[in-house]
């Protein structure tokens, strides 16, 4: 976010004395990514302390580009001398020299200078989009493809990150609701926040730095103004403090979309989250509301809403994260307009209750990303919503979730597709190994070129057989001179199998390999099934037409493989 400012911000600088009184806590250097944490105590004693709009406590920052921002200083309480305890928190994202100014109400209260030391690569910083809608980047510029699942409510987040990182993960989903994290609710009122839940996230965001885990952060859940009482009984509008019968602002659950008092009151949360958590690199994305689509109100109110909150949050967040919200298919109208407006990064759907995975995940990243022009993400997926114990029924051997998740890494998309079910499905049976394999094929690709491109390749025919084509899916991905593909046998999908049809050997087959670049190559064979390569690699040669002509083996549900240019 930047800001312009008045005159004299720009100098007093060269005229303060720098040596004068210091007021505040705060670091004498700092390094490129890297939190700056600045605090002072003294109690201020605004009506509402949370309120980071009425009260102006702000840290006036110009960076080494002459570029200015502006910071709100959060409130965290008292002291144990029962004073108050005020904080700001930030990530610079230049090396060079920061000066900045301590600001209350418009009254300068100190200013100051300091020095950020480049990184040296050793931090990458925070997400940003990228130029290809396949991979987000790190701020320093290497590509990012999130591979994760949703942990969205949990007693022991160490327990989940360090199998997940231990997995080859590196993305997850969290909620705040009223049974997690809860931030503004019953207990606390509208404008009031729950400083134990403010800081255990702090303390989710330590442990995701630890282990490498960057977190959608999703504000609030459709249930707390649902059309309807849904499935699992999730309406809570009658608990919602912005309910007029608790006190807020709204007679009805659709005016949470169109009440402007209602509007107040959520700017100025999200200006105590932004303040307070985006500092972190490792918030990949401010989420506004999980399933947007399934609350009350009407679609063009639904859209404005977002389009308005998405607007204040990027003039307020000097760390600029990723926004977007999520929906599911159903109500698909709801956020078309928001998620085609250019203050949404990226646009997020939730997939649940369907029969085969592969072609479906791949057909519509490819069209809601040719209909949105910007990147598409599957936030949640599963084969049924209804409970794990349903998906466990249906699908012990877990072909749904390897399915997804290998179709989500051929899929343009910057984060594969996330699955739910994370307490009593993947991590009581310990399907952790899929990822495990996954992410041991992923990690030999390198993404960090121009040429990225995903496209599905027309099944070639058996080699027994040239009449016949073999029934497969295949998808490639285009990376540099390389390339990585994946067949999956079309009969190899939950829905049959749980009927007891079982997947065939297909046959080994005669696939031509197009556009790629005329030159010597190397295959290597990879079994997604037990994470292994091959250990006889093939070398073959691409000619003039760029078609590399290719046996591939029979298998009976999926194979994978790596196409090396060797010069």
């Amino acid at each position: 976010m930047k800001l312009s400012f008045p005159l004299i911000f720009l100098f007093v600088i060269f005229s303060i004395n720098l040596g004068a009184t210091q007021l505040i806590d705060r670091p004498t250097d700092g390094r490129q990514y890297e939190t700056l944490t600045l605090g002072f105590a003294e109690s201020l004693n605004f009506q509402n302390p949370f309120d980071l709009e009425t009260n102006k406590v702000e840290l006036h920052i110009q960076q080494p580009d002459f570029s200015r921002l502006v910071l709100s200083f959060f409130y965290d309480g008292l002291n144990e001398n029962n004073i108050e305890r005020w904080e700001a928190r930030f990530s610079p994202k230049q090396a060079g020299t920061y000066f900045f100014s301590f600001i209350i109400n418009g009254i300068i209260q100190e200013q100051f200078e300091l020095p950020v030391e480049s990184n040296d690569e050793e931090q990458r910083g925070g997400l940003i989009l990228s130029d290809k809608f396949g991979v987000f980047k790190y701020e320093s510029g290497e590509p990012f493809r999130g591979i994760g699942i949703n942990v969205c409510w949990t007693g022991d987040y160490e327990h989940y990150f360090k199998k997940m990182q231990a997995s080859g993960m590196n993305m997850t989903r969290i909620w705040i609701c009223p049974w997690h994290l809860s931030f503004e609710w019953q207990q606390t009122g509208l404008g009031k926040y729950d400083l134990n839940s403010a800081n255990r996230l702090d303390n989710i965001l330590q442990l995701a730095e630890k282990y490498g885990i960057y977190i959608l952060l999703c504000i609030d859940y459709h249930g707390i103004a649902q059309k309807g009482q849904g499935y699992f009984r999730e309406n809570k509008w009658l608990e919602n403090p912005y309910n007029k019968i608790n006190g807020g602002p709204c007679a009805n659950a659709e005016d949470i979309f169109t009440s402007n008092k209602a509007k107040i009151f959520f700017k100025k949360k999200y200006k105590y989250l932004v303040s307070r958590y985006g500092h972190s690199p490792y918030i990949a994305s401010w989420e506004f509301i999980n399933e947007a689509d399934l609350m009350a109100g009407k679609s063009t109110q639904v859209n404005r809403w977002h389009i308005e909150m998405a607007e204040y949050v990027q003039s307020i967040d000097v760390n600029d994260r990723l926004v977007s919200t999520s929906s599911t298919r159903s109500h698909v109208e709801k956020l078309v307009d928001a998620f085609k407006s250019p203050v949404m990064d990226f646009v997020m759907f939730h997939i649940y209750n369907n029969l085969n995975f592969a072609p479906y995940i791949v057909d519509l990243h490819e069209n809601t990303l040719d209909y949105y022009r910007k990147p598409v993400a599957l936030g949640e997926f599963g084969i049924d919503y209804r409970s794990a114990e349903r998906t466990y029924k249906a699908d012990s051997q877990a072909i749904g979730l390897h399915n997804a998740i290998w179709a989500g890494w051929f899929s343009e998309t910057p984060i594969i597709p996330m699955s739910w079910w994370w307490d009593n499905y993947i991590d009581p049976y310990n399907y952790w190994y899929e990822f495990v394999n996954l992410s041991r094929f992923a990690e030999k690709m390198d993404l960090n070129v121009n040429h990225l491109e995903f496209k599905t390749i027309i099944p070639g025919s058996l080699e027994s057989d040239s009449t016949k084509q073999v029934q497969s899916m295949i998808r490639c991905i285009y990376f540099g001179d390389d390339a990585a593909l994946w067949f999956k046998n079309d009969f190899y999908q939950w829905s049959l199998i749980s009927e007891g049809l079982l997947p065939t050997e297909t046959g080994s087959l005669i696939q031509n390999i197009p556009e790629l670049v005329p030159g010597n190559y190397t295959i290597n064979w990879y079994d997604p099934q037990s994470g292994l390569f091959s250990e006889n690699e093939i070398e073959a040669e691409v000619k003039g037409d760029g078609i590399l002509r290719l046996t591939i083996p029979s298998f009976v549900k999926d194979l994978a493989c790596l196409v090396t240019r060797e010069d």
